[in-house]
């Protein structure tokens, strides 16, 4: 913690112009308490960690109990916090706010609006995300959520690894797609992950920027000249990939994808080319589009002839019985609610119907227009793979030299004004 109260109820603050001698020599003389819980806090100032208080052991407090702090943490917070100030704005450190009993990293108050800005440096889980995000919303304030460190896990050969902490702090904003939002202590810089476009359930391809602490204004404005598009061949290698080491090492008893195909009698890799295209959303899925895909097509389009007719509707309460039944996992965003399984399904169905096994004569209504054929061999299989992937490589869109500018931290909008 970088605030407490004194032994007489005044709230200290140990971000800006408390030296080091001052500091040891409150820590010598002065009493200190929680704003939270009102319990005796302790200060420590030592060489390594930035001054800071810590509870006593077996604190009764819920906020220390939920929310150990790192030294990223700390140290992130007083950089941010010198951030917001020095850009004129209302800020306060670790505010707690008692209608909502949540205490925020920074409270940042606009003219209009009052904005909680949350430092995740450790990962949290989805159910406690979305809690505070929801008790934020209940008091009126717009929660803001940045990831401390770098927005990716791994970074190798063009490729970025998110770890499921990173999956759970997406949002979406468009133009940009899904993103992460960071800010890296160490470095001194924010960075933006956008454009996520999974390669597997823990790979993706995506566009990094970055800005410099220093030279950073607000709204936070990144630029970027060229947007991430699918690498269509790298996808596919990357799908069969995926399906050889499924076959090489999934287990049969457990593994209700392997145990479907071979008791209706496909092979893995004769599969229909249309299982296992990638679509917009289908990170919505833990389940590898081969998976889900599969799925539709066995429960569903195996089943209706040329001419007949099918409903979104049907194929998404299809799916969504294989998902209370375990078979398939989706993803959940409890930083964008608009991002659901559901998304990724009416877009595999919508590049059917480009790819015109489809014909579109209703609002939730698909006619069967083209045979969806098997092969019956490796090369054939090979070949109807690559000849579907090049035709949506040929038709993906391009944007040639187009530079896009995007804005965080209170919007785009122009006019945005500094509190005095």
């Amino acid at each position: 913690m970088l605030t407490a109260l004194n032994q007489d109820g005044k709230l200290i603050t140990l971000v800006q112009s408390i030296k080091r001698k001052d500091l040891i020599e409150r820590l010598r003389s002065d009493v200190y308490f929680c704003p939270v819980c009102q319990e005796s806090l302790i200060l420590k100032a030592g060489n390594i960690r930035i001054p800071h208080f810590s509870h006593k052991r077996n604190t009764a407090c819920s906020i220390f109990e939920t929310e150990p702090e790192s030294p990223q943490h700390l140290k992130g917070k007083k950089v941010l916090f010198d951030f917001f100030l020095n850009q004129g704005l209302n800020v306060s450190l670790e505010h707690y706010l008692p209608d909502i009993k949540q205490r925020a990293d920074l409270l940042v108050q606009t003219p209009s609006r009052t904005f909680a800005i949350e430092y995740q440096c450790s990962p949290i889980v989805r159910s406690i995300l979305e809690k505070r995000t929801e008790g934020y919303n209940s008091g009126g304030i717009t929660p803001i959520w940045i990831i401390g460190g770098k927005p990716y896990q791994k970074y190798q050969k063009g490729f970025f690894t998110l770890s499921d902490f990173h999956w759970s702090m997406i949002r979406h904003k468009e133009g940009i797609g899904q993103y992460l939002l960071s800010f890296d202590s160490e470095s001194l810089r924010f960075f933006l992950l956008s454009n996520i476009t999974p390669i597997s359930s823990r790979k993706v391809s995506s566009s990094l920027l970055s800005t410099s602490f220093s030279t950073a204004t607000l709204p936070l404005r990144f630029k970027q000249d060229e947007k991430n598009e699918i690498n269509y061949p790298l996808w596919l290698q990357s799908k069969r990939k995926w399906l050889q080491n499924k076959v090489l090492y999934g287990n049969l008893v457990h593994d209700y994808f392997l145990k479907s195909i071979y008791s209706s009698g496909h092979n893995p890799f004769l599969l229909p080319p249309i299982c296992g295209l990638p679509v917009p959303y289908m990170e919505c899925f833990y389940s590898h589009p081969i998976e889900w895909q599969f799925f539709i097509y066995q429960e569903c389009l195996s089943k209706i002839q040329v001419g007949k007719r099918i409903s979104m509707k049907y194929v998404i309460q299809k799916v969504q019985s294989l998902i209370k039944s375990g078979f398939i996992s989706p993803r959940y965003f409890p930083l964008a609610h608009k991002l659901t399984w559901k998304n990724a399904v009416e877009n595999y169905c919508s590049l059917l119907t480009e790819r015109e096994y489809f014909k579109k004569i209703g609002e939730d209504l698909f006619e069967m227009v083209k045979e969806i054929k098997v092969p019956n061999s490796i090369d054939e299989a090979m070949k109807w793979e690559e000849e579907i992937f090049r035709k949506l490589d040929n038709g993906r869109s391009r944007n040639g030299s187009k530079i896009d500018e995007y804005c965080f931290f209170f919007g785009s909008v122009a006019g945005f004004s500094k509190i005095r």
